[in-house]
């Protein structure tokens, strides 16, 4: 899962009512994922655990390698091999990936719910290992809501590459041009619009799906 943020919110230009299904990203969309819930609990201060992770690459080998499917114990075993000053930093990524969850957004949650219910299908689209998604699965029932999933580590590819949009379009028989794409990350928004996906940059606890959702007639007000 990857670590990111947005300044403000951005959304692309659809025309009202075309969207016929939905794309979900998961983490920082549906689920609140963040480092630092873990480090807080080992004695971090986040300023500490953001120049750690800087400095041990931590999240660019998450995002490259983890979410493309390398097993988590072996790549994190070979980074703290690199950095062994940081070794119980670098291993309680995976040891103690759980306590980087902070809970459902309940807000994404109830539209995915509010999608489900009126009959749109929906999709996800998340940079995620296999291991940890199957974790995250069973915390998170709501995870099965999907029609398709699409999880990175399981075909090793991620996102922003244009080969796993192509998958995604492919598997899910999706026309770009009348689907929604959501995610957290803008380099993810905008590899979709190229594509033709209407897209909206999610930003948690400022992106009001509902109205959003709303607004292009995807569900009812």
């Amino acid at each position: 899962m990857e670590k990111t943020s947005g300044d403000k919110q951005q959304t692309g230009e659809a025309d009202l009512g075309r969207i016929e299904a939905v794309v979900f990203d998961i983490g920082n969309v549906l689920i609140s994922w963040d480092p630092c819930n873990l480090y807080r609990k080992m004695g971090f201060a986040d300023s500490r655990t953001r120049q750690i992770l800087e400095e041990t690459a931590l999240l660019e080998v998450n995002h490259r390698q983890l979410d493309a499917g390398a097993p988590y114990r072996e790549s994190l075993e070979e980074l703290a091999s690199q950095y062994p000053q940081h070794r119980d930093f670098i291993l309680a990524f995976d040891t103690r990936w759980t306590e980087m969850l902070d809970g459902a957004i309940a807000p994404s949650v109830a539209a995915l719910a509010k999608l489900k219910a009126e009959g749109v299908p929906v999709y996800g689209l998340s940079n995620f290992s296999l291991e940890k998604f199957e974790l995250a699965r069973r915390i998170f029932p709501f995870l099965e809501s999907f029609d398709e999933l699409v999880i990175s580590g399981a075909i090793k590819m991620v996102k922003p590459d244009r080969e796993i949009f192509d998958y995604l379009i492919a598997r899910c028989r999706l026309d770009p041009a009348r689907s929604l794409f959501i995610d957290d990350n803008q380099e993810n928004i905008s590899a979709a619009r190229e594509l033709g996906f209407d897209a909206i940059l999610f930003v948690q606890g400022k992106t009001d799906l509902a109205h959003e959702l709303a607004h292009r007639m995807v569900v009812r007000q």
